[in-house]
């Protein structure tokens, strides 16, 4: 497990349809799509420091 220390919550991101999102702790699928399983995977991992960043990104475009 990484520890980033500067974000709050944990995220998450899902690799079958590359939906960013933050929860208390890991869902056993995508709250978006669904899925469980993506090329034998889990399809739901912990989210790189990118696609954090990326998503906290666009969080503060749309609340421009």
């Amino acid at each position: 497990m990484r520890d980033w220390g500067e974000y709050d919550l944990n995220y998450y991101f899902c690799d079958a349809c590359r939906y960013c999102f933050s929860a208390e702790k890991l869902p056993d699928r995508c709250p978006d799509c669904g899925a469980q399983i993506y090329k034998e995977k889990p399809a739901v991992r912990l989210a790189n420091k990118n696609e954090i960043e990326e998503l906290l990104r666009i969080r503060a475009e749309d609340n421009n």
